[in-house]
């Protein structure tokens, strides 16, 4: 039984913790160790940044296909399943940091962290202010200076905020950050990250934030354009498509770790919101990935029986 493989960095046991909160590398120094093919995974808690000086490849974010290029600039938040496969000539960086190492870098910026919670794909012009600032986290980062440490942390906060004020130019807010509103719906997202498994009702969440069902439904429409049970389905819903394309666990098994009764119950709840079967989204999906993500994946076998019906 495969799940979807999760790391630290990739190749390395997510038991196994960073010595820093901090890692850096060349994407060359790791991927070519793989034959320039990283599998698709996750991260349990780390973030990540990998930025394109020259050459090229293809990205897989989710179920996404991308193609990298000079100035590709992909974001990756915990637990967002992706995967690269680059070219031998590839030139470019990857930077690691845990979730709480940003939360301190960007703690005197109210309103930056949620901009970093999806996973993004950004082209970053030569000229741009960014580009600049990712040349000299990299002479930093490849240098042996004194007072380097201070350095490479003032660099990456420049660069924090740079991609931050991409993502807020392409999702304008809808409230303040700083606003009671946009409190209490960040804390239902880190709930509900937290316990999306356990088949909770709104009133457990808003209970837990201090706010009524009612309330709490208004937050969510006013903030994300949904109720909260539909943020909460959506979850659900998005764990149970990333293990029907990245693992090789039948249906049952999925419903179970979701916290479904039963797989026919969760079948159903799939295809109420998706229009498709678990097995035929699997089907489907898998055949639009690229060869890399699938290649050494087992083909998922005898779950279709009971647990569609």
């Amino acid at each position: 039984m495969r799940t979807v493989p999760t790391y630290s960095l990739y190749g390395v046991n997510s038991s196994e913790p960073l010595l820093d909160q901090l890692h850096f590398e060349s994407i060359a120094s790791r991927s070519q160790l793989y034959a320039w093919e990283i599998k698709p995974h996750r991260h349990e808690r780390f973030l990540q940044f990998l930025y394109i000086h020259r050459g090229s490849g293809e990205a897989l974010l989710e179920g996404r296909k991308e193609r990298l290029a000079s100035g590709s600039l992909i974001t990756v938040p915990p637990h967002h399943v992706h995967g690269f496969v680059f070219a031998p000539d590839v030139d470019g960086i990857i930077v690691t940091m845990t979730d709480t190492y940003l939360r301190t870098l960007l703690a005197g910026l109210p309103g930056t962290v949620p901009l970093f919670e999806h996973p993004r794909h950004d082209r970053v012009a030569r000229r741009h202010a960014l580009a600049g600032t990712l040349a000299l986290f990299r002479e930093e980062m490849e240098s042996v200076s004194p007072w380097r440490g201070a350095s490479l942390s003032a660099l990456l906060t420049l660069m924090l905020v740079g991609i931050a004020r991409i993502a807020e130019a392409s999702a304008p807010a809808k409230t303040q950050a700083g606003s009671r509103p946009a409190r209490h719906f960040r804390q239902f997202q880190q709930l509900l990250e937290t316990d999306y498994r356990e088949q909770n009702d709104i009133a457990y969440y808003a209970g837990a934030i201090g706010v009524t069902p009612t309330q709490l439904n208004r937050i969510c429409r006013q903030l994300a354009g949904h109720s909260a049970l539909q943020l909460i389905h959506a979850r659900v819903l998005a764990e149970a498509q990333r293990d029907l394309l990245f693992s090789d666990l039948d249906i049952k098994q999925i419903a179970m770790t979701l916290g479904f009764s039963d797989a026919g119950y969760f079948s159903r709840f799939f295809a109420r919101l998706t229009g498709q079967t678990p097995t035929a989204f699997r089907e489907s999906g898998r055949a639009r990935l690229p060869a890399f993500a699938i290649k050494d994946a087992l083909t998922a076998t005898d779950m279709a029986g009971t647990a569609d019906a």
